[in-house]
């Protein structure tokens, strides 16, 4: 009898030991995986800053000199309001599409928030 109960409390101790096991692969996995959609996340903005980056070198200066962006302490909201303003005009809508206007907003978001 006392043997029985031996050997239950060792399968008991061993299922635990199993089942603390895989949860923790699989809090591994998952925290790799957390790392892996992270990591996407930081390509698609660096590749969104880049198309934003170029849009404003390119599509900007054709109108005007390009600004010294961190020499104007302006928000996001601010920068949006001011590339509508300048996407209102009639010449401005002959180079520029609302969609490279709203890239371009972004880019100067994002560099406004890291400041």
């Amino acid at each position: 009898m006392k043997r029985r109960c031996n050997v239950y409390i060792i399968w008991i101790v061993g299922l635990l030991f199993i089942q603390q096991f895989i949860s923790g692969c699989a809090t591994t996995v998952t925290k790799d995986l957390h790392k892996e959609d992270l990591y996407r996340q930081d390509e698609q903005k660096e590749e969104m800053d880049l198309i934003g980056q170029k849009l404003f070198r390119n599509k900007c200066s054709i109108c005007h000199e390009l600004p010294e962006i961190d020499a104007y302490p302006y928000t996001p909201e601010q920068w949006s309001s001011i590339i509508d303003i300048m996407h209102d005009t009639k010449a401005a809508k002959k180079f520029i599409t609302i969609e490279e206007t709203e890239k371009i907003k972004g880019y100067l978001g994002r560099l406004t928030q890291t400041r």
